[in-house]
């Protein structure tokens, strides 16, 4: 597991009473998380109320003291984990307090069960969500509801959507926002060559062929615009990955990541209303014939057929 000096050091120094679970990137070990990854963790002590939920951690790693770890802290109680559906992890790392040491299991240990038994269900799920969103897509177009760039918005999203279900399914796991890109090359390398040209074509719809510094820099001025000039910790970690990944000259990488950020935030109705031309700057919408639309919109239908 990555880093575990530097999640203990930290879970001794600032949480040494506390049942804690290390999530995400970090605590997968088939990816070495990026630099710039911050360490997701939950907390939970049953003895002390905590008035923030969710708070930010700053601290000196151990094998470099210039290099700064960020660790983003959730605090629940048992009842508050039990009880929030959208806590769901396939890999986690335990670090044991003093409240269920001495105990066969544990609520982090039952909700990794419960995800892992529910998974199949929620991927059908969320596939069932992209066809029928697709179709609404084409019913649309075809009747000339909307235009081009909204249509290509959509079904743009969609497609990562479809990408993520990829890495769900192939992978039997959640997907990393902040690799996504080494996820979707994990199933292309281990897959049939149909499952690849699949992925392919995906990629060719949302425009990874097409990125660039360029691009990214576009994106990412237009992301900034969105986030509004409120300081907060979410805008600096989106910002400072971007940062890194375009230093280290990868674009789709911090492209994806992007579009998984809008993905996951941006959705919403009284959002995409408000802030239509942004948004489509900020996914670097290209323009498309409504015919090409209509053969992208017809194989990503396809595509996620296949993958029930």
């Amino acid at each position: 597991m990555d880093s575990n000096k530097d999640v203990i050091r930290f879970l001794n120094a600032n949480l040494p009473q506390s049942d804690s679970i290390l999530l995400g990137c970090r605590a997968d070990d088939n990816i070495k998380g990026h630099e710039c990854c911050e360490y997701n963790l939950i907390a939970i002590n049953d003895s002390q109320s905590s008035p923030h939920k969710l708070r930010y951690f700053s601290q000196a790693s151990s094998s470099n003291k210039n290099s700064k770890k960020i660790f983003l802290v959730r605090f629940l109680s048992t009842e508050e984990l039990y009880k929030n559906s959208l806590i769901g992890y396939s890999d986690f790392g335990y670090y044991p307090g003093q409240l269920f040491q001495n105990k066969e299991s544990n609520p982090f240990q039952q909700k990794n069960r419960t995800y892992r038994r529910a998974f199949k269900s929620r991927l059908k799920s969320e596939i069932l969500n992209n066809i029928y969103d697709l179709s609404l897509l084409s019913n649309t177009l075809s009747r000339n509801r909307a235009n081009e760039s909204t249509i290509s918005f959509e079904l743009k999203l969609v497609s990562l959507r479809t990408l993520r279900n990829y890495i769900h399914k192939y992978l039997n796991k959640e997907h990393r926002p902040s690799h996504l890109k080494y996820q979707i090359n994990s199933v292309i390398q281990n897959e049939s060559m149909t499952i690849r040209e699949g992925i392919d074509s995906i990629l060719e719809i949302i425009g990874t062929h097409r990125f660039n510094i360029s691009v990214l820099n576009r994106s990412e001025n237009s992301l900034k615009f969105l986030l509004g000039n409120i300081p907060s910790p979410t805008k600096r970690l989106i910002l400072d990955k971007l940062q890194f990944l375009r230093e280290k000259s990868m674009y789709v990488d911090g492209m994806l990541l992007i579009y998984n950020y809008i993905l996951d935030n941006y959705m919403g109705p009284e959002q995409k209303l408000s802030y239509p031309q942004l948004l489509r700057r900020t996914i670097d919408i290209d323009k498309k014939e409504k015919t090409t639309l209509i053969k992208e919109i017809n194989f990503l239908i396809n595509s996620n057929k296949e993958l029930i």
